[in-house]
């Protein structure tokens, strides 16, 4: 283990996960779908509330963030499927902004058409990863061991900042 391996599972996992994390259940809270002043009782309402999600009597209406951090799993599990899905289409959104810029110079309405399927085809697959985060971080990471500890850290500690905010809210 270095120190560069260490500062880059900072910066790709624990960072992200922690501002995920924080934002995350920070909302939820203001926008009262979550309570709690711990770390532990705000993990059980987070299960609780995506337990309710798969109950069609009882699901509430929440953001599209919120909806596909659920529909990721809720949770650690969850916030790392939607960080990932993040890190993966922020690619692929500029690559689709680089090709169409490409396809307006160019004039090629069939180059349109291509590129839009090449961006569904993308989705489809992003999603896929998403949800096989572990497959896809151990693929693109040598230490992607330390990585899930930095970034389950930064998960934790943003649920732990969320519910210490909370307490101190104006």
């Amino acid at each position: 283990m270095s120190l560069s391996n260490f500062l880059t599972a900072i910066l790709t996992a624990g960072l992200p996960l922690f501002l995920l994390s924080f934002g995350l259940i920070s909302w939820a809270m203001h926008r009262g779908w979550l309570s709690g002043n711990s770390v532990k009782e705000l993990q059980l309402n987070i299960d609780a509330l995506s337990k309710a999600r798969k109950d069609k009597k009882q699901r509430t209406e929440l953001d599209p963030v919120m909806e596909r951090w659920f529909r990721f799993g809720g949770g650690f599990y969850g916030v790392v499927a939607l960080y990932t899905w993040l890190y993966i289409e922020f690619d692929d959104v500029v690559n689709f902004l680089q090709g169409l810029a490409n396809i307006v110079f160019d004039f090629s309405p069939s180059g349109l058409f291509q590129l839009i399927l090449e961006l569904f085809i993308e989705s489809i697959m992003n999603f896929v990863w998403a949800i096989a985060w572990p497959a896809y971080w151990l693929s693109e990471s040598r230490d992607a061991w330390m990585m899930l500890f930095v970034g389950y850290a930064g998960y934790w500690l943003g649920i732990k900042a969320a519910a210490y905010a909370r307490r101190f809210r104006v």
